[in-house]
């Protein structure tokens, strides 16, 4: 499952959130926002530099992840779960435009509007692309 691919991209977090986060000191960006998102960048790449390393020394640590993702179950777990987040989602959204649109919101009903007819959207591109394929 691990490779040289997934540590390149590992260490290139680590790089880009060094780079914004000297960026953000220097005062060379001026939103202390890059700042922690370099932070982020950064203990995301070191956790994932470390989770390759374990995969490729333990034996018992590689063959746990391999099971885990190449298991009929657990794939059929992640398709459900997602099928779940997508129904919340919609149904969160709409409720929330409603609740907006009772208080006078217009932006943030717009907004969650938006969000909910691109996710529509996607389901449905994603939809025919499948249908088609299987």
């Amino acid at each position: 499952m691990y490779n040289n691919k997934r540590l390149a991209l590992s260490i290139f977090w680590i790089v880009l959130g060094v780079v914004l986060l000297g960026l953000s000191v220097a005062e060379v960006i001026e939103s202390t926002y890059y700042g922690g998102m370099g932070g982020g960048f950064i203990a995301v790449g070191i956790l994932q530099v470390m989770r390759n390393l374990k995969y490729r020394r333990d034996p018992e640590y590689r063959e746990k992840i391999d099971v885990e993702v190449s298991d009929e179950r657990n794939k059929y777990l992640r398709m459900q779960s997602w099928s779940w987040a997508g129904y919340i989602m919609v149904i969160g959204l709409a409720i929330s435009s409603v609740i907006a649109m009772i208080l006078g919101q217009e932006q943030v009903q717009l907004t969650l509007m938006y969000s909910m007819c691109a996710l529509l959207m996607v389901y449905t591109i994603s939809y025919y692309i499948l249908s088609r394929k299987y």
